[in-house]
């Protein structure tokens, strides 16, 4: 398990926890690792949940599906990345699912071990905690702007306010996303063929350079 934690270290989560320390915080988590295919489940909606997750390989994606089985995707998981957490400290069912979108590789962590400082007042945990706390407001302010893009009232404003956030992101009018065309129509909440006439549009008028999941803004 250490090595599977390895390819992970540098990320916001167990940033700043030694390497020395890595066997020590698996024990003292009781930390897991399930492996998942594509399109199995990792965690559906009414599900009790008491660990949340560290994405180590693959790729997941949040989803909601409403009374009619319409799907709204509401984020994408990339290695990494924690997903759960929100759920694990409120003691409450999840309303969403988490798929996996590839095959995929997830650390779990006991949420209220990681809350509770053990008997061995283990070093990493206020490291930990600190990690979580900034992940989870980071978390807030992605959720913010998705906010953003579904407040505007059409498919082009939908779009041109996600790619111009996703550029302010990057910090460059060139970038790649993470999302496939439906899973992008899925994120803004609208019908993929609205969306990639919209595109077309875009494109056509001289405002967008798009290729896949490529963009650049002109």
């Amino acid at each position: 398990m250490i090595e599977e934690l390895e390819k992970v270290k540098d990320s916001i989560l167990i940033k700043g926890i030694k390497t020395q320390e890595l066997s020590s915080m698996l024990g003292c988590l009781r930390c897991v690792i399930k492996k998942y295919d594509k399109g199995e489940t990792v965690i559906s909606e009414g599900d009790k949940i008491n660990k949340f997750g560290l994405l180590i390989e693959g790729k997941l994606q949040v989803v909601q599906y409403d009374y009619l089985g319409n799907k709204s995707v509401v984020s994408v998981i990339e290695p990494k990345q924690i997903f759960g957490e929100a759920f694990a400290y409120v003691d409450k069912i999840s309303s969403l699912d988490v798929e996996a979108i590839e095959k995929s590789k997830v650390l779990f962590l006991d949420s209220d071990k990681l809350s509770t400082p053990c008997e061995n007042c283990c070093t990493f945990h206020k490291q930990l905690v600190k990690n979580l706390l900034y992940t989870i407001s980071n978390k807030n302010v992605n959720l913010t702007q998705k906010i953003e893009c579904m407040s505007q009232r059409t498919t082009k404003e939908k779009l041109l306010t996600f790619l111009s956030l996703e550029s302010i992101k990057n910090n460059s009018k060139e970038f790649t996303i993470s999302l496939d065309r439906q899973a992008l129509a899925d994120y803004l909440g609208v019908e993929r063929s609205a969306m990639s006439a919209e595109l077309s549009k875009l494109r056509n008028d001289g405002i967008i350079e798009c290729e896949k999941n490529w963009f650049k803004l002109l």
